[in-house]
């Protein structure tokens, strides 16, 4: 069984609450974002609008898939994403199969080819051995 709460308010309260609710009802589907448009980093630039990577003044062309990786990464640089939240991002699910693992693989080392700074450099995707990847701004 449900137990359904009661709460008890003052009478002189009840217009300030019924325009409250007139207001969640009125939003209600909406959904708000409070995630940045533009990601800046020294030598590395995000859109999300435009769907737009510059890599050190350089414009940088991804797949709609290497873009969507990409954008959710880099806004928690350090943080690790795991195999199966990789695959959440791209097809909406957390079962990684042996083809799923590949295509997450095969998705990172490209990522990585395109996102090439300099030559010395290791790059902004790094592997987390047994775990996924993580996004580093050196």
């Amino acid at each position: 069984l449900k137990r359904q709460m009661v709460i008890e308010f003052p009478e002189e309260r009840l217009p300030e609450i019924c325009s409250i609710k007139r207001k969640l009802q009125a939003l209600e589907g909406v959904k708000i974002y409070m995630e940045p448009q533009q990601i800046r980093y020294p030598g590395f630039f995000l859109d999300m609008l435009q769907r737009k990577v510059v890599v050190e003044g350089k414009e940088v062309v991804l797949t709609a898939r290497e873009f969507d990786v990409l954008a959710v990464m880099a806004r928690h640089p350090g943080r690790v994403y795991t195999y199966e939240q990789i695959c959440g991002i791209l097809y909406g699910e957390t079962d990684v199969r042996k083809e799923t693992y590949n295509n997450i693989y095969c998705l990172i080392g490209s990522l990585r080819k395109k996102l090439v700074r300099r030559l010395q450099d290791s790059g902004y995707l790094h592997t987390v051995h047994g775990v996924g990847y993580r996004f580093e701004i050196n």
